[in-house]
């Protein structure tokens, strides 16, 4: 029997973390290292990440890093974002390549982008905030360590949604509308890409077989409309529908109050993937009602 690839994944608890060992634990061979227990087996223990000994990465294959602070509502100071999501990775990439580590994956984000409304191959970097910015470093400098011997494959998913227990904006904007306010969606026409978890995982599984280094745009390929994005919550919440149809001047005020909220359920965001589905051979499959349900299931069961 071929010995499955040995991975350690840096960041036990994150969403993609469980994920990932959900969908491919008969597949290879993974340890997690983590800040408190999971009660997966294979798990170590550090509160902080960068104490990770050099020892723990050797006869390792892969190197997964889901560890990250994501943008935050509250006001957090700039050099925590630079900690955890540049000063980190590079970090753990370097101890990586000196112990002969052959890959090491990194997870970054659409943000890097800043309000660029259609990504592809050639969109400029521009992020607007600290998250956004602190990734895109660590992209930057992680690429520059990749060569023959040592791939570093860098992943910019957009909104990831899914799963029972999906963190972030997907979650929030269900759980609104599960109170029944009534939202201003009717009539709009504006597009998104999102991803389901596993399809994030299916391209993080694939870039695993390719000896290949890069930065890969991900996503469903398939966006959607987001009045139809809320068809479908209420209609897996089993609410009635309550949009309506707010005049310009409405639009005008939200994007001038609050602009992060604007452009998240008002404005466009479109990527191209195919690059990336030729390079990884990997092709995702919408799944949209499905990822919806799995997350109000829960929010079904309370009511």
């Amino acid at each position: 029997m071929p010995t499955k690839p040995k991975i350690l994944i840096i960041g036990g608890s994150s969403f993609v973390s469980q994920n990932f060992i959900r969908l491919q634990k008969n597949n290879y061979s993974i340890k997690v290292v983590s800040r408190s227990m999971t009660g997966y087996d294979q798990e170590v223990l550090f509160p902080d990440f960068s104490d990770v000994p050099n020892d723990l990465f050797k006869n390792v294959d892969i190197v997964i890093n889901c560890a990250a602070i994501v943008h935050q509502q509250k006001k957090i100071d700039e050099k925590i974002y630079n900690d955890i999501n540049y000063k980190l990775p590079v970090d753990l990439a370097s101890k990586a390549k000196t112990a002969g580590v052959k890959k090491f994956i990194q997870l970054s984000t659409i943000a890097v982008y800043g309000k660029a409304t259609h990504i592809d191959v050639s969109t400029e970097e521009n992020p607007i905030n600290p998250y956004g910015g602190s990734k895109l470093k660590a992209d930057k400098e992680l690429s520059e360590m990749a060569d023959n011997d040592f791939n570093v494959v860098i992943f910019r998913p957009p909104m990831i949604y899914g799963g029972k227990d999906a963190p972030g904006n997907m979650m929030r904007l269900i759980k609104f509308i599960a109170k029944g306010f009534p939202l201003p969606f009717k009539k709009l026409k504006n597009k998104r890409d999102f991803i389901h978890i596993d399809n994030l995982i299916g391209f993080i599984d694939a870039s695993l077989k390719k000896n290949i280094s890069g930065i890969f745009l991900v996503s469903d390929h398939s966006p959607v409309l987001i009045a139809e994005l809320y068809s479908i919550i209420i209609n897996s919440l089993g609410k009635a529908n309550r949009t309506f149809r707010m005049p310009a001047i409405g639009f005008k005020m939200i994007k001038k109050v609050m602009p992060g909220m604007y452009d998240k359920l008002f404005g466009n965001l479109t990527i191209e993937i195919e690059r990336s589905i030729q390079l990884l051979d990997y092709n995702p499959t919408p799944m949209l009602e499905k990822g919806i349900a799995e997350m109000t299931v829960n929010l079904n069961k309370q009511e």
